[in-house]
């Protein structure tokens, strides 16, 4: 086979593996709880007008990040979802810890992510509209909302994840807004020893829930 034959079969290749992948949407949610839109990416599989419904993933971001992150360091997501035949949903978080901080009103990103998205995207799309069909995980300050929100609603979460999560926030009292959400640890360490996923374990039962990390 000569050279520019060859050269023209993996052109047709990749052009080929190219055309297979998800598409990207940006959208804006409103939180009845924090009376305020938050945008989120959601990435669709090329197979999505097949009439099936699909499983979810909420992919959560660090500290300092914000809803776009992930789509943009990891474009592969959109492969990703074709070859798994899933949505990911990519919520804004904030600084948020993906807590409701008991010491400011206007942060209530668990009960967002875990009750208003999750419901806001059954509506707007084909999902699995049970625990089976949803799985969530983050990076960092991420992957402490993934097991967070997961031992805390087991009802809606059947699996979860953690990439470089802080599960121990208490070593950390002056570190990303974190008292901000939770009161400084010297006045309210009640409210860091019960928001900290290592102390939640016993909130978990055998063969409940899936874990990676």
């Amino acid at each position: 086979m000569n050279n520019s034959r060859s050269a023209s079969i993996i052109i047709t290749l990749l052009i080929a593996l190219n055309v297979r992948a998800g598409t990207v949407d940006t959208v804006e949610t409103f939180s009845p709880s924090m009376k305020k839109n938050i945008k989120a990416v959601v990435v669709l599989p090329d197979d999505y007008k097949n009439g099936k419904d699909y499983p979810v993933v909420y992919l959560l971001h660090g500290a300092g990040g914000n809803y776009s992150n992930w789509i943009t360091l990891a474009p592969q997501l959109k492969q990703a979802v074709d070859l798994y035949h899933l949505i990911i949903v990519c919520p804004d978080g904030r600084n948020s810890w993906y807590f409701d901080s008991p010491m400011d009103n206007s942060y209530k990103y668990e009960t967002y992510v875990s009750d208003e998205l999750v419901k806001w995207t059954d509506a707007h799309y084909k999902t699995i509209k049970d625990r089976s069909g949803r799985a969530i995980t983050g990076l960092s300050m991420g992957g402490h909302g993934g097991l967070y929100l997961a031992f805390k609603h087991q009802d809606v979460f059947g699996a979860a994840g953690s990439m470089s999560g802080g599960v121990d926030i208490r070593p950390f009292p002056k570190n990303w807004n974190l008292a901000d959400r939770l009161g400084s640890y010297a006045e309210h360490p009640e409210n860091w020893e019960k928001n900290t996923v290592i102390n939640m374990t016993y909130l978990l039962t055998p063969n409940a829930l899936s874990l990676i990390f």
